[in-house]
């Protein structure tokens, strides 16, 4: 049984809601489609993000720099302008991340992903130094140097042996050199990394570690810290196979922890911790992203990490996504909080829940957290289910297209609810979620689960996507109780917002 009491007039404790801070996307390119761009101006309206982050903007697709056959530098700045006004426009700014090694510039052809993003460092440092501060230059004459100190420019990603055809030393040679070309125009531009990948027991601590080392050895500035710790780990099985395994529920305030402690130890104490990749696994066929699990996971992890973390970018906001190439499947496990039709899956669901939050929080607990806004209270309360054991140490048998349930550990939450301090009358809107209540996955599943939906069946599955909601009035109110049964993965929100 949960048990959550309070009194509606206590005060509470004023706290930074971060979840609003970033959101991902796949590439800088994808951000030129329509779609792209339907399904970005729907989630801005409804949840509304700060800042967003993708890979790929220095790649051939968005054309800024090639060389002339004498070997002269040639900037081009359409499509990165199209790009950066739409954002703008849109109430966004970006984690400008530099990267990856345009051709020409390039000095080896190793790639990454489908798309073929170059990897390796650059063939002349005189002229990435150049290419960054020409960026750098171009952006503040087209948007102002107040708007630009508003931003962060993270140097590449993941700087390991899958995005990175060098050592780490390499790495921290192009980084001082990007920051002091940076900070040469405007030493109050913000400027980080080492955008490591891993966790704190199995990748990112060895990088984050090296790189804060040798950047204190050699006074590099260092205005913000980006780490991509996802819950898993990558053992080999007893065949000697790569396979996914996943930790326990805490690992992230584990990550989070360690990442503190390391930068209390250096000169950096107060820099920016941004967590620019993050989601329930590194995979873009996950078949467990398209579940109501995800909903809780987001909630979970983002509440029970507050003050340990000035932003956690979900990587990504759309399944148009193509590191991998394009799914083939209507529910093909991708990052997206919305899918490729456009259907938004509980993972989006995690993000409108925690939008409509206050910033003052009353109380809280391992599956309840409670907010004030001005004369309204909301009352989060979430039915997290962990990985049953065989699934989490990599057997995946339990998981496939239409049964995704069975790898979790599954169970029934009593909650009972009494507020007491209430005066007046007052506007009870309450919102369910889950499997039962309009979890897409779902929905589709229990629809005849069609492959490539018409538009009249998407039209049907759009009708039924989302929260249920209901509203009551109450006149004279002195307390509010009440009790009910969350499923798993269930999300239950309440709103007791005070008449006037």
């Amino acid at each position: 049984m949960t048990k959550i009491s309070f009194n509606a007039n206590q005060t509470g404790e004023v706290f930074a809601p971060y979840w609003h801070k970033v959101i991902c996307a796949g590439r800088a390119a994808e951000g030129l489609r329509e779609a792209w761009r339907n399904q970005f101006k729907e989630l801005q309206k409804e949840i509304g993000f700060e800042y967003i982050r993708f890979h790929g903007l220095l790649h051939e697709d968005i054309m800024i720099y090639r060389e002339n056959k004498d070997g002269n530098p040639i900037y081009n700045w359409q499509y990165v302008d199209e790009l950066f006004d739409f954002l703008l426009e849109n109430k966004i700014r970006p984690i400008v991340e530099l990267g990856f090694m345009p051709y020409d510039l390039a000095s080896g052809e190793k790639y990454q992903f489908w798309w073929k993003g170059n990897i390796t460092p650059p063939k002349d440092y005189d002229k990435w130094i150049n290419l960054i501060k020409e960026l750098v230059k171009h952006f503040i004459n087209r948007y102002g140097i107040s708007e630009v100190l508003k931003w962060y420019f993270e140097v590449w990603n993941e700087p390991n042996d899958n995005f990175w055809a060098s050592t780490l030393e390499e790495y921290c040679k192009m980084y001082e050199y990007t920051v002091n070309a940076i900070k040469s125009i405007n030493n109050n531009i913000k400027v980080g990394g080492p955008a490591a990948p891993g966790h704190a027991t199995d990748g990112f601590s060895d990088i984050v570690d090296n790189f804060i080392t040798y950047c204190d050895k050699n006074n590099v500035t260092v205005d913000f810290i980006s780490t991509h710790p996802y819950p898993n780990s990558w053992p080999l099985d007893t065949e000697g196979n790569c396979v996914t395994a996943y930790r326990d529920e805490n690992s992230l305030r584990t990550d989070l922890s360690w990442l503190k402690e390391r930068l209390e130890k250096s000169s950096y104490k107060n820099a920016e911790i941004h967590l620019t990749e993050w989601n329930s696994s590194p995979s873009p066929r996950d078949l467990v992203h398209d579940t109501a699990f995800m909903a809780p996971f987001i909630i979970q992890n983002n509440l029970k990490n507050i003050g340990l973390v000035d932003s956690l970018g979900f990587w990504t906001f759309t399944d148009i996504f193509e590191e991998n190439a394009a799914g083939s499947t209507i529910f093909h496990g991708g990052f997206g909080l919305i899918n490729f039709q456009g259907l938004k899956k509980p993972s989006y669901y995690g993000y409108w829940f925690l939008s409509k939050l206050g910033d003052e929080r009353l109380t809280w607990g391992d599956n309840y957290f409670v907010t004030r806004k001005e004369n309204k209270i909301q009352i989060l309360i979430w039915n997290y289910c962990h990985y049953e054991e065989t699934f989490a140490t990599g057997d995946t048998t339990g998981l496939t297209q239409y049964e995704r349930y069975s790898i979790f550990k599954e169970k029934n939450i009593s909650v009972e609810i009494s507020v007491d301090g209430l005066e007046g009358d007052y506007r009870v809107i309450s919102y369910a979620f889950g499997r039962e209540n309009g979890s897409i996955f779902d929905i589709w599943r229990n629809n005849g689960a069609p492959a490539s939906p018409t538009s009249e069946e998407l039209e049907i599955l759009k009708k039924n996507n989302g929260p249920k909601g209901s509203i009551k009035y109450i006149k004279n109110a002195k307390a509010f109780n009440r009790q009910f049964l969350l499923k798993p993965h269930d999300v239950f929100l309440i709103e007791l917002h005070k008449q006037l």
